[in-house]
């Protein structure tokens, strides 16, 4: 995950300082299963949307550290990374080298994609939409995944129906605060779906009600001719 560019969350302002991609690399995904539990789930999310080929081009937004730029370019003819920190991109570069001619980074705010309208057959955003608050900043940034995409949107969130959710409620666990990470209804992120003109088509987690971390899959409906 990287941040991608200052909210009224102030949620990038960790991720600018020089080594703070590889910090975030070595102590929040050190162990293989860390590594591997984000892409488990778009891998399966891929396979349900687009099958086991590669598409034509594919957006990761934000790309941070390059974590999952290796997986993801091998499904896509073209991967692009977007990121706003400067220090997060550099971290990506050696995953980026890897796929010479077909994978580039962007140094870009996620809010205001530098892409025209349908751009991208798979729109990927993992670990970013827990960092933005309010309905306001959280349905444009849907809607701005949805218009950069010609196909699918895949797309991650902390699910309030999960059990850690319903333990900030009770009061069982600490919440993270006004401007901490936030979690989201289900019910909700499909609204701004529809509002932004995609269809649900699943859901995936880890664990479902015990894992927080939650994928949603969406088809963008084709404009009528």
């Amino acid at each position: 995950m990287g941040a991608m560019g200052p909210t009224r969350s102030d949620a990038s302002a960790k991720w600018q300082g020089a080594g703070c991609g590889a910090h975030y690399q070595r102590q929040r995904f050190r162990s293989p299963r860390a590594q591997a539990r984000d892409w488990q789930c778009l891998h399966s999310l891929i396979e349900r949307t687009v099958g086991s080929g590669r598409v034509e081009r594919l957006l990761d937004v934000p790309c941070g550290s390059g974590r999952l730029t290796r997986d993801l370019a091998e499904r896509a003819e073209r991967y692009v990374g977007v990121d706003v920190s400067r220090a997060m991109l550099a971290a990506a570069l050696p995953a980026l080298r890897e796929s010479p001619g077909r994978a580039l980074a962007i140094e870009a705010r996620g809010e205001r994609l530098p892409f025209p309208d349908g751009s991208f057959d798979v729109v990927v955003a993992c670990r970013w939409l827990h960092h933005l608050h309010g309905e306001e900043e959280l349905g444009a940034a849907v809607r701005e995944l949805v218009r950069v995409s010609r196909g699918f949107v895949l797309a991650s969130f902390w699910d309030a129906a999960s059990l850690p959710g319903w333990r900030r409620r009770l009061r069982l666990k600490r919440g993270e605060g006004p401007t901490g990470r936030a979690a989201i209804r289900r019910e909700q992120i499909a609204q701004w779906l529809d509002q932004a003109g995609a269809d649900v088509v699943a859901w995936r987690a880890t664990l479902r009600f015990v894992s927080q971390q939650t994928f949603v899959a969406a088809r963008v409906r084709r404009a009528p001719r």
